[in-house]
């Protein structure tokens, strides 16, 4: 809440609201891996980076972070659990103040890696589960041996019981048939937080476009992820089900539930008793009011990815877009001045068909795809399977 006070103060009242500073970075903190994936964004691979960060400068990277007020930072690669120094560098992330989180593949979390984080101040771990079986999972993977070792990962990690455990599936055309298995199976092995992932043409990406699902078979997908989350707020219980990288996904559960029952970004839901039991009825009401000022794409509003070499980017697939190095350059002052987040943060500028639907304010498109696919940050999300709506419920 201080941060969207200070963005007020900055960058004045605006639908959705930019933050005085990220809330939320993700730190791509190495680019090598253990696996080869298919889809990977980062191109990662088992070749040390010469541009990865000491553990000294990680530090000064961390200080930065927090003397801007960062919140939370989530650990991610590459494999992070491939640097030695990664619990040296997460206890000093949460002796700074920040809620530390890791985003892994899974195959390294043993029993005693999960307790060694736990002591080290973690508190949310995301692991990749891309099917219900190996030979779905291996297959994105690219890696043999994989699904079992990441199944092991979760146990592991549910024993040591974090406060949150997410599972994450990536869908294409060869695992969208196990989705709803995959949720299953995550929920039994412990998970408390499902993510849906799409297809992002970077990296490696960008050479398994053609596995990507049909704009009618996404549809279908989200609507068995919402059918999840419909249940898990109305009763009460059971895994939360966001997706990634859709936006849209907060259309499909407004119209479906005439605007009671919805995302509104990855981390809130517009009418989720989880979030009332912790801020009370009054604070949700507000939220569900106020969605078209947290809703759509964080890019640049609350949220940054940073690269291995330290350089803050606007999001985590958009590694060659660097705006400013934390070695080098304040945080807070690459956020509030850099000139491309200032462009991007215009969403009442979205062009095309993002500009048209009439849900650009709760959606408004994922802004790194418009980048990606036709040159502009403001463009048109061509992920969309719906198409610009004429009216909102």
């Amino acid at each position: 809440m201080l941060s969207v006070v200070e963005g007020i103060a900055h960058f004045g009242i605006r639908y959705p609201q930019p933050a005085g500073v990220p809330v939320a970075i993700v730190w791509n903190i190495t680019n090598r891996c253990n696996l080869k994936c298919l889809h990977c964004h980062q191109d990662s691979s088992s070749t040390f980076s010469d541009s990865e960060l000491t553990t000294s400068q990680a530090f000064k990277v961390i200080d930065n972070m927090s003397k801007a007020g960062v919140a939370v930072l989530t650990f991610s690669g590459g494999e992070p659990l491939l640097r030695r120094d990664l619990c040296d560098i997460i206890e000093r992330a949460n002796n700074n103040g920040m809620l530390c989180t890791v985003a892994s593949n899974g195959t390294l979390i043993t029993s005693d890696v999960a307790k060694k984080l736990a002591k080290v101040g973690i508190k949310r771990v995301e692991i990749g589960l891309d099917g219900a079986r190996a030979e779905t999972h291996d297959f994105l993977r690219n890696k043999h041996g994989s699904f079992e070792a990441t199944v092991e990962g979760i146990k592991n990690c549910a024993k040591v019981g974090f406060d949150e455990l997410a599972t994450t599936m990536t869908l294409h055309s060869k695992n969208i048939a196990e989705l709803e298995e995959t949720m299953d199976l995550a929920e039994r092995l412990g998970a408390t937080r499902f993510y849906l992932n799409r297809l992002i043409p970077a990296g490696r990406g960008a050479d398994v476009c053609n596995l990507d699902v049909t704009p009618k078979e996404k549809i279908k997908a989200l609507e068995t992820l919402y059918n999840k989350f419909h249940l898990s707020v109305i009763d009460g219980f059971g895994m939360q089900c966001y997706a990634r990288g859709m936006t849209y996904y907060a259309r499909l559960g407004y119209e479906r539930s005439k605007g009671k029952v919805f995302t509104v970004n990855e981390a809130l839901s517009g009418y989720e008793k989880m979030f009332q039991d912790k801020f009370g009825i009054e604070v949700s009401r507000i939220v569900r009011k106020l969605a078209t000022g947290f809703g759509g794409c964080s890019a640049g509003l609350t949220y940054a990815g940073i690269t291995a070499s330290g350089d803050l980017i606007p999001c985590v697939p958009a590694s060659s877009t660097k705006l400013g190095n934390l070695l080098e350059k304040d945080l807070r002052s690459i956020w509030i001045h850099n000139e491309l987040l200032n462009y991007l943060r215009n969403r009442k500028a979205l062009k095309g068909s993002c500009k048209t639907c009439a849900y650009n304010s709760l959606c408004g498109g994922c802004r790194y795809t418009a980048y990606i696919t036709l040159g502009d940050w403001l463009g048109p999300d061509t992920s969309c399977p719906f198409g610009p709506a004429t009216h909102a419920l």
